[in-house]
């Protein structure tokens, strides 16, 4: 009689749930997003600077830095490109799909409804933010908002484009592909949630990129991360509430970075 294993024995030790997206086993390939995504913030602001100095532009290191930094919500689209370029070659190797990420069918109607939610759910992050804007900058306008400072094509470039960009690629690397991994690996939803949020937050500490007094301004860095925070928890936790369903999110999303950018662009903030 052949010896046979336990059932139990046989099951993985988290259950695949409804609307998961099916991902390979290893957080590498998460490791890998993200990590190009951080490369990317800080390689294209520091290879313009480094452009600047080559045409002889007569300035020091840290005025260059910042000069190019004006303009990281416009090279955000090459960010997003790569990051787009890494989600496409994980889903060659895994087999999978770019909708796929996106979690369960969601109709129109359904995207709509949703994106008003979140809109909704987000205002507490917005006045926790704008508090702590105050607090850190008083009046002043932040500065990842001061430096922006493009000729009137770039910004058309930056409210019609590279916040669609945004929505294809942020989310659908840190909720669509992280956060599963992430689960799969710990099997703690909520602990691998954490972990995103955490590391989502850290990332917008690099862009864009600014100095003070000879070096990296920590200080900004520091408020950039614990501004978006709040914004990426209630994220998280929709993108769980509405049973893992992205585009109600995206849609969100870009309604409020779009409007952001166009503020920008017609003048309304600063």
């Amino acid at each position: 009689m052949r010896a046979t294993t336990p059932p139990s024995a046989e099951q993985p030790a988290v259950r695949p749930q409804p609307g998961v997206p099916t991902v390979a086993t290893g957080v590498g390939a998460a490791v890998v997003l993200v990590g190009t995504r951080v490369a990317l913030w800080l390689g294209v602001q520091l290879g313009l600077a480094g452009l600047l100095v080559l045409a002889g532009v007569t300035a020091t290191g840290g005025q260059v830095l910042d000069r190019m930094a004006g303009w990281w919500m416009v090279y955000a689209a090459l960010v997003d490109l790569g990051t787009l370029a890494v989600i496409g070659w994980l889903l060659r190797r895994d087999h999978g799909s770019y909708r796929g990420l996106l979690g369960p069918p969601t109709t129109a109607w359904q995207v709509a409804l949703g994106a008003v939610g979140v809109l909704a759910a987000s205002v507490p992050a917005v006045v926790f933010s704008a508090e702590l804007t105050g607090a850190v900058y008083g009046q002043a306008t932040p500065p990842m908002f001061a430096v922006v400072e493009v000729p009137p094509l770039a910004s058309v470039l930056g409210v019609l484009v590279v916040p669609l960009l945004a929505e294809l690629a942020e989310p659908v690397a840190y909720l669509g592909v992280v956060l599963p991994r992430l689960e799969e690996r710990l099997g703690r939803p909520w602990l691998a949630a954490t972990i995103v949020v955490v590391v989502w937050a850290a990332e917008h500490a690099c862009y864009p990129l600014l100095t003070s007094g000879g070096g990296v301004d920590l200080e900004f860095a520091a408020y950039r991360a614990g501004s978006v925070l709040p914004f990426l928890a209630t994220w998280t936790a929709l993108y769980y509430a509405l049973g893992r369903r992205l585009l109600p999110i995206m849609a969100a999303r870009w309604v409020f970075n779009g409007a952001t950018a166009a503020a920008l662009a017609l003048g309304l903030v600063g």
